[in-house]
């Protein structure tokens, strides 16, 4: 686990889940068929969904610690880490696409459903797990203040 807390688990491992449902949706509207190798995209999704969002996630923690306010923390991890990965994703993708070239279907398939989930894993840890990281965050804070303040709470009722 993440520093040995269960809620960053939880809220990296959640846009990893939401990316492979959409990429088996994508499979399905696009009519792929399964394989040997869009079976193996399940596991490349789970392994760069959760790369990108352990980045994310650290750079955040990071930020959160050296500013104290959440949207700077989160402004500071987009504008760093998430140009990282917007970089590195673009070179994922575009390195997967080259497969459509290949004059085997089955390769071709691969590289599309694979350039697909690289995409899809990006922006979701750019988009959705920002949104879960500032939830995850305040609930903590509201926490704290509880339990500072449940005592005296409960003195006055």
């Amino acid at each position: 686990m993440l520093t040995r807390r269960i809620m960053p688990a939880i809220v990296i491992l959640f846009p990893v889940g939401i990316a492979s449902l959409w990429v088996v949706g994508s499979m399905a509207a696009i009519g792929l068929k399964w394989n040997v190798l869009t079976v193996m995209v399940t596991a490349l999704t789970l392994g760069i969904g959760i790369d990108y969002s352990i980045h994310m996630w650290r750079r955040f923690e990071v930020e959160l610690q050296r500013r104290k306010n959440h949207w700077d923390a989160l402004r500071a991890s987009l504008s760093t880490t998430g140009v990282a990965l917007l970089m590195s994703a673009l070179t994922t993708s575009l390195g997967f696409v080259v497969l459509l070239f290949s004059p085997m279907p089955i390769i071709q398939d691969f590289g599309l459903i694979t350039a697909i989930t690289v995409i899809f894993s990006l922006l979701l840890s750019l988009v959705l797990l920002p949104v879960l990281m500032e939830l995850s965050a305040r609930s903590k804070e509201e926490d704290v203040i509880e339990k500072e303040f449940a005592p005296q709470l409960d003195d006055l009722a």
